[in-house]
């Protein structure tokens, strides 16, 4: 599934990889009311396991950067999400876990072991008006971040586990040509920005017809730090996610110094016949 550029994914810099979902209120008492992606008919325990491979852009997919695996188990009503990337020498450079419970997100937790920082997402009922949700974002350097302070929930947030499904809930809006904006977290900014996705188009892959998916910044300053994301998800059927292009997680050293990492993430997997 996942910067704005020093955030989006971290802010926007994750959106990724993978991954992910107001209505007539007036707009001060929905961004409090609203749940973090409404996504009530995707099963974030499915599937139990999702692998894919990380490309330097350009290379033709022959250039392998890291490996991704998402593995997910269900307790009850909790789902455990965990979202690993190994870097060429099967060290885990960084990872992801999320908490679901009763399909809806509760809280997310990112560490970067090269970097050696980390950032956490947790929303939960407001203790004056337990209707309403709040959203706690902090980041720090080291591998445990503080809780953060509470921020009102804007509607349609989502993390980059949260973002296919999202696309999913709006496939027919993106097919009829409609612009679909949401929330997306920046942990290093500790905030959330406005994106949306629009479809870039349609071609052919592997005898099979697909659609791009574009998610870019809806505001000038996130726009100078971001390029664009492309996901390309199969047009007919369940809609299987087959790649991204893009900002992601894993940094990747240059120097001294670790940069931000766009890359062509590729997912394994065949779809049902």
């Amino acid at each position: 599934m996942k910067d704005c550029s020093a955030s989006l994914f971290q802010a926007a810099r994750r959106v990724v990889p993978v991954a992910l979902w107001l209505s007539v209120l007036p707009a001060g008492l929905a961004a409090d009311l609203v749940s973090p992606a409404p996504a009530s008919a995707y099963d974030y325990a499915k599937p139990k396991l999702l692998t894919g491979t990380l490309y330097t852009i350009g290379s033709e997919r022959k250039t392998v950067l890291f490996t991704f695996r998402r593995t997910a188990t269900r307790t009850n009503s909790v789902v455990h999400v965990e979202r690993q990337f190994f870097g060429t020498n099967g060290a885990l450079d960084a990872e992801e876990k999320v908490v679901y419970e009763s399909n809806r997100l509760v809280s997310f937790q990112m560490r970067e072991f090269q970097e050696q920082v980390s950032g956490a997402v947790h929303i939960e009922p407001d203790p004056k008006s337990p209707a309403r949700q709040r959203i706690f974002i902090s980041y720090a350097h080291g591998l445990t971040p503080p809780k953060g302070d509470a921020q009102k929930l804007p509607p349609n947030t989502v993390i980059d586990d949260t973002l296919y499904p999202f696309l999913l809930t709006h496939w027919d809006d993106l097919m009829r040509g409609d612009a679909v904006k949401f929330r997306f977290v920046s942990l290093e900014w500790e905030r959330t920005f406005e994106f949306r996705f629009v479809k870039a188009g349609e071609s052919v892959q592997d005898g099979r017809p697909v659609v791009q998916i574009r998610m870019e910044p809806t505001g000038l300053f996130v726009a100078k730090l971001v390029n664009p994301l492309i996901f390309t998800v199969e047009k007919n059927g369940s809609h299987r996610l087959i790649s991204y292009l893009g900002r992601t997680t894993p940094r990747i050293r240059k120097g001294r110094s670790w940069k931000y990492l766009d890359a062509e993430t590729v997912f394994d997997g065949e779809p049902p016949p």
